[in-house]
């Protein structure tokens, strides 16, 4: 495991408390990777990127779609974004 710390609005957390999630341009979370998985840490937007998608060309397109990559604590993920994913324009209605 990692002692690794980082900031997060003004916040200092263990990286091994942290994910990186994936946004697309209209607000919709997309994908999320823990930043710490066993032997695995993904410590900068790049390394989270790259080992979401191996692939250049799909790096390249996702850059040029406008997805970004954004560190949060699991904690923030699980209060405010675990049931929620999708934005408003593309949230299903409830069954």
């Amino acid at each position: 495991m990692t002692d690794l710390m980082v900031k997060i609005g003004g916040v200092t957390v263990p990286l091994k408390d942290c994910a990186w999630s994936m946004w697309a341009k209209c607000g919709c979370m997309v994908a999320i990777s823990l930043a710490v998985s066993g032997d695995r840490i993904l410590a900068t937007e790049e390394q989270a990127h790259k080992n979401h998608s191996p692939r250049k060309r799909d790096r390249d397109r996702e850059i040029r779609n406008g997805y970004r990559w954004v560190l949060i604590t699991m904690a923030r993920y699980r209060s405010e974004i675990a049931a929620q994913w999708e934005c408003k324009q593309h949230r299903k209605p409830a069954a």
